[in-house]
C-alpha cells in the first residue's frame, strides 16, 4: 500500500507522529512482501524520531524509542548514542544501560558490557534478564564466583523461563561445571532442546567433559 506522508516540521510531537505513520507504512510494505520499501520507511521514521528528540522538552522516553528503532535497523552507532542520552535523561530507567550492555556483549567487549550491565542492575536489582546477562559477562571475564550466584538469583525470579535457564547452563559450562549445565539443558522443553543453539551448547558441554576426563 502506497501512503503519501507529508512531513510537517512543527515540533517534537508532530515529528513523533510522523515517525509512527512511517513505521505503519513500513509494516504495510513488509506485509505486502516489499522489504526494500519497508526499510526505506524505517530509515525515514528514524530520522523523524531523531528530529523529535532535538525539540522535545522531556526527551528521555523518546530517546529510548529512537535508540531501539536504530538498534532494529542495525545502526549501532546511532543506537548507542541515543541509548546513552536516554540513560542520562532518566536516572530511574534501567533499560537503556541494559540494551547498551547487550550490544557490547554481542561484540564480545566484556569489560564495557560489565560497566553497563552494572549500571542497569544498580537501577533495577531484580530484573532477571539483566542478572543473567551479568552472570554471563562475569563468567566470560573469569569471575565464576560471581557468575554462578547471579545466574541462580536471576532464574529464581523467573524459574519457568527457558531462555534464562539456557543462559544459566552456558554460564555453568563456561565456569567449569558442564555436568550441571547438561542437566539444565536436558530439562528444557523438547522443542527448545531440538533447536540448533541448544544442541550446540550441549555439544560444547560434552566436549568440555571429554577434555576433563583422565
Amino acid at each position: 500500500m502506497n501512503v503519501l506522508v507529508t512531513k510537517d516540521p512543527r515540533g517534537a510531537e508532530t515529528q513523533e507522529s510522523f515517525g509512527l505513520v512511517l513505521l505503519a507504512c513500513a509494516t504495510d510494505a513488509r506485509q505486502n512482501g516489499d522489504n526494500q520499501e519497508a526499510k526505506k520507511y524505517q530509515r525515514r521514521a528514524l530520522e523523524a524520531y531523531k528530529d523529535a528528540c532535538e525539540t522535545a522538552t522531556n526527551p528521555g522516553l523518546l530517546q529510548l524509542s529512537t535508540a531501539q528503532l536504530a538498534h532494529m535497523q542495525d545502526d549501532e552507532q546511532t543506537a548507542l548514542h541515543f541509548y546513552k542520552l536516554a540513560h542520562n535523561s532518566n536516572s530511574q530507567d534501567a533499560r537503556a544501560a541494559f540494551f547498551i550492555a547487550q550490544i557490547k556483549m554481542l561484540n564480545k567487549n566484556w569489560k564495557e558490557a560489565k560497566t553497563w550491565i552494572d549500571e542497569s542492575i544498580q537501577r533495577d536489582s531484580i530484573e532477571p534478564h539483566a542478572l543473567l546477562s551479568s552472570a554471563l559477562i562475569e563468567a566470560e571475564l573469569g569471575n565464576t564466583d560471581l557468575a554462578i550466584p547471579l545466574a541462580k538469583k536471576g532464574c529464581a525470579i523467573q524459574p519457568n523461563d527457558s531462555n534464562l535457564r539456557f543462559i544459566q547452563a552456558r554460564v555453568l559450562r563456561i565456569s567449569g561445571q558442564p555436568t550441571h549445565a547438561i542437566d539444565i539443558l536436558s530439562a528444557l522443553p523438547a522443542d527448545l532442546q531440538a533447536s540448533d543453539i541448544v544442541r550446540n551448547e550441549k555439544k560444547m558441554c560434552e566436549e568440555a567433559l571429554q577434555a576433563k576426563a583422565p
